[in-house]
Protein backbone atom coordinates (compact mmCIF):
# COMPACT_ATOMS: atom_id res chain seq x y z
CA UNK A 1 0.00 0.00 0.00
CA UNK A 2 1.35 3.46 -1.05
CA UNK A 3 1.64 5.53 2.07
CA UNK A 4 3.09 9.19 0.10
CA UNK A 5 0.54 11.50 2.05
CA UNK A 6 -0.65 14.80 0.47
CA UNK A 7 -0.67 18.59 1.81
CA UNK A 8 -4.51 17.79 3.09
CA UNK A 9 -2.95 14.78 5.66
CA UNK A 10 -4.91 11.92 3.36
CA UNK A 11 -2.81 9.27 0.98
CA UNK A 12 -2.04 10.32 -2.07
CA UNK A 13 -3.73 8.54 -4.99
CA UNK A 14 -1.34 5.60 -6.17
CA UNK A 15 0.03 6.21 -9.53
CA UNK A 16 0.30 10.27 -8.74
CA UNK A 17 3.22 11.91 -7.68
CA UNK A 18 2.61 13.23 -3.93
CA UNK A 19 3.14 16.87 -2.88
CA UNK A 20 6.94 16.83 -2.86
CA UNK A 21 6.60 14.87 -6.31
CA UNK A 22 8.14 16.11 -9.46
CA UNK A 23 5.18 17.39 -11.35
CA UNK A 24 4.48 19.97 -8.50
CA UNK A 25 8.22 21.14 -8.42
CA UNK A 26 7.74 21.61 -12.37
CA UNK A 27 4.47 24.21 -11.26
CA UNK A 28 6.60 25.55 -8.82
CA UNK A 29 9.70 26.12 -11.41
CA UNK A 30 7.35 28.06 -13.69
CA UNK A 31 5.51 29.98 -10.87
CA UNK A 32 9.23 31.54 -10.07
CA UNK A 33 9.87 31.88 -13.80
CA UNK A 34 6.90 33.56 -14.88
CA UNK A 35 7.10 35.75 -11.34
CA UNK A 36 10.90 37.02 -12.46
CA UNK A 37 9.56 37.68 -15.96
CA UNK A 38 6.69 39.60 -14.99
CA UNK A 39 8.94 41.35 -12.21
CA UNK A 40 12.14 42.33 -15.01
CA UNK A 41 9.09 43.59 -17.17
CA UNK A 42 7.86 46.19 -14.98
CA UNK A 43 10.59 47.35 -13.67
CA UNK A 44 12.29 47.76 -16.81
CA UNK A 45 9.55 49.29 -18.56
CA UNK A 46 9.31 51.99 -15.70
CA UNK A 47 13.11 52.44 -16.20
CA UNK A 48 12.18 53.30 -20.04
CA UNK A 49 9.24 55.41 -19.55
CA UNK A 50 11.02 57.69 -17.32
CA UNK A 51 14.19 57.76 -19.87
CA UNK A 52 16.24 56.19 -16.95
CA UNK A 53 17.36 54.71 -20.30
CA UNK A 54 17.71 57.46 -22.74
CA UNK A 55 16.45 58.23 -25.81
CA UNK A 56 18.39 56.52 -28.73
CA UNK A 57 20.53 54.64 -26.50
CA UNK A 58 21.90 50.75 -27.06
CA UNK A 59 20.45 48.79 -24.00
CA UNK A 60 23.07 46.59 -22.45
CA UNK A 61 21.19 43.46 -21.75
CA UNK A 62 24.21 42.18 -19.73
CA UNK A 63 23.79 45.17 -17.57
CA UNK A 64 20.55 44.62 -17.19
CA UNK A 65 20.72 41.22 -16.16
CA UNK A 66 23.53 42.24 -13.57
CA UNK A 67 21.42 44.64 -12.09
CA UNK A 68 18.02 42.63 -11.82
CA UNK A 69 20.40 39.54 -10.35
CA UNK A 70 18.44 37.22 -12.99
CA UNK A 71 19.91 35.97 -16.64
CA UNK A 72 20.21 37.31 -19.67
CA UNK A 73 16.55 35.49 -20.82
CA UNK A 74 13.52 37.51 -18.70
CA UNK A 75 15.91 40.99 -19.76
CA UNK A 76 15.55 39.56 -23.50
CA UNK A 77 11.68 38.72 -23.03
CA UNK A 78 11.04 41.76 -21.62
CA UNK A 79 12.56 43.54 -23.99
CA UNK A 80 11.21 41.84 -26.89
CA UNK A 81 7.64 43.08 -24.93
CA UNK A 82 8.66 46.40 -25.17
CA UNK A 83 9.66 46.52 -28.55
CA UNK A 84 5.97 45.30 -29.38
CA UNK A 85 4.67 48.17 -27.61
CA UNK A 86 6.87 50.87 -29.18
CA UNK A 87 8.94 51.58 -26.45
CA UNK A 88 12.58 50.03 -27.72
CA UNK A 89 13.18 49.31 -31.08
CA UNK A 90 15.72 46.64 -32.23
CA UNK A 91 18.35 46.86 -34.91
CA UNK A 92 19.55 43.64 -36.72
CA UNK A 93 22.74 42.75 -35.65
CA UNK A 94 23.46 45.27 -32.75
CA UNK A 95 20.42 44.42 -30.65
CA UNK A 96 17.90 47.06 -28.45
CA UNK A 97 17.72 50.74 -28.74
CA UNK A 98 15.05 52.83 -26.47
CA UNK A 99 13.24 54.77 -28.91
CA UNK A 100 14.33 58.41 -29.70
CA UNK A 101 12.35 61.28 -28.04
CA UNK A 102 10.75 62.73 -30.76
CA UNK A 103 8.20 65.52 -31.59
CA UNK A 104 6.14 63.41 -33.89
CA UNK A 105 6.35 60.41 -31.69
CA UNK A 106 4.63 62.69 -29.05
CA UNK A 107 2.38 64.11 -31.23
CA UNK A 108 1.30 60.40 -32.44
CA UNK A 109 0.11 59.77 -28.37
CA UNK A 110 -0.98 63.09 -27.64
CA UNK A 111 -3.48 62.92 -31.13
CA UNK A 112 -4.43 58.53 -30.00
CA UNK A 113 -5.27 59.91 -26.45
CA UNK A 114 -7.87 62.71 -27.52
CA UNK A 115 -9.21 60.51 -29.54
CA UNK A 116 -9.35 57.51 -26.60
CA UNK A 117 -10.34 60.68 -24.61
CA UNK A 118 -13.46 61.64 -26.28
CA UNK A 119 -14.81 58.29 -26.67
CA UNK A 120 -14.46 57.66 -23.13
CA UNK A 121 -16.38 60.76 -22.60
CA UNK A 122 -19.31 59.89 -25.16
CA UNK A 123 -19.87 56.55 -23.82
CA UNK A 124 -19.57 58.13 -20.20
CA UNK A 125 -22.71 60.35 -21.61
CA UNK A 126 -24.59 57.55 -22.32
CA UNK A 127 -23.55 54.87 -19.85
CA UNK A 128 -22.23 56.00 -16.83
CA UNK A 129 -24.99 55.89 -13.62
CA UNK A 130 -25.61 59.23 -11.12
CA UNK A 131 -23.72 57.19 -8.73
CA UNK A 132 -20.85 57.56 -11.24
CA UNK A 133 -21.31 61.04 -11.27
CA UNK A 134 -21.09 61.88 -7.69
CA UNK A 135 -18.27 59.55 -7.34
CA UNK A 136 -16.31 61.63 -9.91
CA UNK A 137 -17.51 64.96 -8.55
CA UNK A 138 -16.03 63.46 -5.00
CA UNK A 139 -13.05 62.45 -6.14
CA UNK A 140 -11.86 65.67 -8.11
CA UNK A 141 -13.37 67.59 -4.58
CA UNK A 142 -10.63 65.61 -2.55
CA UNK A 143 -7.73 65.93 -5.11
CA UNK A 144 -8.52 69.81 -5.17
CA UNK A 145 -8.55 70.00 -1.25
CA UNK A 146 -4.75 69.38 -1.60
CA UNK A 147 -1.97 71.93 -1.52
CA UNK A 148 -0.42 73.47 -4.82
CA UNK A 149 1.20 69.91 -6.15
CA UNK A 150 4.46 69.99 -8.29
CA UNK A 151 4.36 67.73 -11.34
CA UNK A 152 4.70 64.19 -10.44
CA UNK A 153 1.64 64.61 -7.96
CA UNK A 154 -0.44 66.55 -10.24
CA UNK A 155 0.07 64.22 -12.98
CA UNK A 156 -0.98 61.50 -10.72
CA UNK A 157 -3.87 63.43 -9.75
CA UNK A 158 -5.15 64.03 -13.43
CA UNK A 159 -4.60 60.33 -14.59
CA UNK A 160 -6.66 59.25 -11.63
CA UNK A 161 -9.61 61.95 -12.42
CA UNK A 162 -9.43 60.78 -16.85
CA UNK A 163 -9.36 57.04 -16.07
CA UNK A 164 -12.59 57.59 -13.72
CA UNK A 165 -14.25 58.84 -16.81
CA UNK A 166 -13.06 55.21 -18.88
CA UNK A 167 -14.23 53.19 -16.06
CA UNK A 168 -17.88 55.44 -16.01
CA UNK A 169 -17.49 54.51 -19.90
CA UNK A 170 -18.20 50.79 -18.77
CA UNK A 171 -15.27 49.91 -21.45
CA UNK A 172 -12.37 47.88 -20.58
CA UNK A 173 -10.62 48.51 -23.76
CA UNK A 174 -10.63 52.37 -23.12
CA UNK A 175 -9.63 51.79 -19.49
CA UNK A 176 -6.86 49.58 -20.87
CA UNK A 177 -5.55 51.72 -23.83
CA UNK A 178 -5.70 54.86 -21.99
CA UNK A 179 -3.66 53.73 -18.80
CA UNK A 180 -0.86 52.69 -21.50
CA UNK A 181 -0.93 55.69 -22.91
CA UNK A 182 -0.72 57.66 -19.64
CA UNK A 183 2.70 55.63 -18.62
CA UNK A 184 4.25 56.53 -22.11
CA UNK A 185 3.83 60.07 -21.98
CA UNK A 186 3.82 60.59 -18.16
CA UNK A 187 7.37 61.37 -18.65
CA UNK A 188 6.56 64.26 -21.23
CA UNK A 189 3.57 65.28 -19.16
CA UNK A 190 5.83 65.90 -15.48
CA UNK A 191 8.19 67.87 -17.50
CA UNK A 192 4.80 69.72 -19.21
CA UNK A 193 3.81 70.47 -15.40
CA UNK A 194 6.42 71.65 -14.27
CA UNK A 195 4.99 75.22 -15.74
CA UNK A 196 2.25 76.19 -12.93
CA UNK A 197 0.42 78.32 -15.39
CA UNK A 198 -0.41 74.74 -16.97
CA UNK A 199 -1.02 72.98 -13.98
CA UNK A 200 -3.67 75.85 -12.87
CA UNK A 201 -5.24 75.77 -16.03
CA UNK A 202 -5.47 71.79 -16.08
CA UNK A 203 -6.81 71.71 -13.09
CA UNK A 204 -9.57 74.48 -13.52
CA UNK A 205 -10.72 72.40 -16.50
CA UNK A 206 -12.09 69.42 -14.80
CA UNK A 207 -14.94 71.54 -13.11
CA UNK A 208 -16.74 72.19 -16.35
CA UNK A 209 -15.81 68.37 -17.65
CA UNK A 210 -17.60 67.18 -14.62
CA UNK A 211 -20.64 69.52 -15.06
CA UNK A 212 -21.13 68.58 -19.13
CA UNK A 213 -20.85 65.07 -18.31
CA UNK A 214 -23.40 64.69 -15.81
CA UNK A 215 -25.06 67.14 -17.61
CA UNK A 216 -25.17 64.51 -19.98
CA UNK A 217 -23.87 67.19 -22.66
CA UNK A 218 -22.22 64.52 -24.93
CA UNK A 219 -21.16 67.63 -27.77
CA UNK A 220 -19.90 69.70 -24.60
CA UNK A 221 -17.67 67.53 -22.84
CA UNK A 222 -16.14 65.80 -26.20
CA UNK A 223 -15.12 69.63 -26.86
CA UNK A 224 -13.85 70.52 -23.46
CA UNK A 225 -11.50 67.25 -23.11
CA UNK A 226 -10.49 67.95 -26.61
CA UNK A 227 -9.33 71.45 -25.97
CA UNK A 228 -7.61 70.21 -22.23
CA UNK A 229 -5.61 67.20 -23.64
CA UNK A 230 -4.75 69.68 -26.44
CA UNK A 231 -3.01 71.91 -24.18
CA UNK A 232 0.18 70.18 -23.90
CA UNK A 233 -0.10 68.67 -27.78
CA UNK A 234 -0.35 72.72 -29.02
CA UNK A 235 3.32 73.21 -27.38
CA UNK A 236 4.90 69.61 -28.12
CA UNK A 237 7.70 70.88 -29.58
CA UNK A 238 8.41 72.94 -26.61
CA UNK A 239 7.92 70.18 -24.18
CA UNK A 240 10.17 67.81 -26.13
CA UNK A 241 13.07 70.11 -25.39
CA UNK A 242 12.37 70.54 -22.40
CA UNK A 243 12.18 66.61 -21.73
CA UNK A 244 15.54 66.13 -23.69
CA UNK A 245 16.86 69.11 -20.90
CA UNK A 246 15.22 67.19 -18.33
CA UNK A 247 16.27 64.02 -19.62
CA UNK A 248 19.94 64.81 -19.97
CA UNK A 249 20.88 67.46 -16.64
CA UNK A 250 18.52 66.27 -14.54
CA UNK A 251 16.75 70.17 -13.95
CA UNK A 252 14.22 70.06 -11.26
CA UNK A 253 11.06 70.80 -11.21
CA UNK A 254 9.94 74.88 -11.24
Amino acid sequence: MDDTIDRAGHPARPGLPGANGPAEGLVRSRTRTADTSARVYEALRNKAINYELRPGAHVNELALAAEFKVSRTPVREALKRLESEGIVTVVPNKGFFRQPLDIELIRSLFEVRIAVEVLAVRLFCKRASDVDCEALRAQWRAAKAGSADLAPAAVEKDEAFHVAIARGSRNQELVRLLSDLNSRIRFVRTVAMANRALRKVTSVDHDPIIKALCARDSKRSAELKTRHVGLTLDDATGIVRESVVRIYLGEEDG
